[in-house]
């Protein structure tokens, strides 16, 4: 009976120890699917950031960032070396010809203290979510709630020479006490923007379809604004491009839906409390059972 409740107490007090742990341990699931339709458009490796609500991804009607400018124009955010793979292209990101500094990353990582992370798919890592494609990932917050709870998103509508998806305002994810608000929405053919910063020629040549088309064009020198959508079929434009792979990425079609982006909140035990917990427990019943060899 005295063995039966040591075993209790370690339980009880093993739980209290743990209590303010799982409290600050906030681990989310991300999850981004391009709804487009068959022969739509291609969403570029999507960069995200949860923040505290400082970071303004972009101001319509004003100048493009340098972020948001690469990432419309070239779909480099700047943390292409986490995708898997990367290392085989014999890229160096702190060399390369968009600096570092200048991505939606670097201007991420010097304005807040926030998370920040790539998603795209797992069949083509570097060229983003086709049509019916998603993928999830995980986010651990560390319980660092004042300091991540907007979230913002950025990613190249691709083909094209400088449109792209991203949020115009943060989105709040958890409210000022803390608790989880989440998110579930779509974005929609008319909430494709244009940088501004590449003047819309579809031609071939400016489209980065290849490493060697990586910050071509001709400079626009504009604003950013509604796109105004692609060349009709048959014209020779990105509609027509690559045999058709493009031919329904006519955003501007009544309904034409893009993608879908969910977070959630989810239960992750933290490792650190599961191994505290067997230390605490072992520890506790060695030396219990050590004093009753003693006596």
């Amino acid at each position: 009976m005295k063995f039966k409740g040591i075993i209790a107490t370690t339980c009880a007090i093993a739980s209290t120890i743990a209590i303010p742990s799982v409290a600050k341990a906030v681990t989310l699931k991300l999850t981004i699917e391009n709804i487009a339709p068959q022969q739509g458009a291609l969403v570029t490796p999507v960069w995200f950031g949860f923040h505290d609500g400082s970071f303004n991804t972009f101001d319509p009607g004003a100048t493009a960032s340098t972020g948001i400018e690469h990432v419309a124009e070239d779909g480099y955010t700047g943390l292409e070396n986490r995708l898997p793979g990367f290392e085989n292209l014999g890229i160096d990101v702190n060399n390369f010809i968009i600096p570092l500094e200048n991505t939606i990353s670097g201007l991420f990582a010097n304005s807040n203290e926030g998370t920040q992370d790539i998603l795209s798919s797992e069949e083509n890592p570097f060229f983003g979510l086709f049509p019916g494609q998603s993928n999830s990932t995980l986010i651990n917050l560390n319980g660092n709630l004042a300091q991540n709870h907007f979230f913002s998103y950025a990613a190249m509508f691709f083909p094209s020479n400088d449109a792209f998806i991203a949020d115009e305002n943060p989105l709040e994810i958890f409210d000022s006490e803390g608790n989880f608000l989440g998110a579930d929405f779509i974005i929609s053919g008319n909430q494709v923007w244009d940088a501004g910063t590449e003047v819309n020629d579809e031609s071939l040549a400016n489209v980065p379809f290849t490493l060697p088309q990586i910050a071509q064009g001709v400079e626009e020198n504009g604003t950013i604004q509604r796109h105004p959508g692609f060349r009709p079929r048959g014209t020779g434009g990105v509609l027509d491009s690559a045999n058709g792979l493009f031919t329904n990425a006519d955003f501007t079609a009544p309904d034409y839906q893009i993608a879908r982006i969910k977070i959630e909140k989810v239960s992750v035990p933290e490792p650190g409390i599961s191994a505290g917990l067997l230390v605490f427990g072992a520890t506790f019943l060695a030396g219990y059972r050590l004093r009753r060899k003693a006596n």
